[in-house]
């Protein structure tokens, strides 16, 4: 998100407010054995997908055209807003989607 955000020419932000994990490996973050940094969206186990911006109206419809094609789900996680300080950024209440990997 933040490379996307850096790569704008306006000034903007990006406020995520779900965050796609691989099943499971949120339980992990939260054990304590290890600190892959996966709530704060620095992790691997939160990325592979393809993150584009578009209006919202326009997305709950990309979002559902892709579905249709690739019978996988497409997820708006977050929002793009005006920041002169062009900061990605998870907001306090995200929630997390655990995302089944298929073989």
């Amino acid at each position: 998100a933040q490379n996307l955000v850096d790569n704008q020419a306006a000034e903007v932000g990006m406020e995520l407010h779900t965050l796609p994990c691989i099943a499971n490996t949120t339980k992990v973050e939260e054990s304590g054995v290890l600190d892959f940094r996966l709530l704060k969206g620095y992790s691997a186990e939160t990325s592979g997908g393809l993150m584009i911006c578009m209006k919202e109206e326009d997305a709950v419809a990309y979002c559902k055209e892709l579905e249709d094609i690739d019978e996988e789900p497409a997820w708006i996680i977050g929002r793009v807003v005006e920041d002169p300080n062009r900061k990605a950024s998870i907001v306090d209440d995200f929630k997390t989607l655990e995302v089944e990997m298929k073989a």
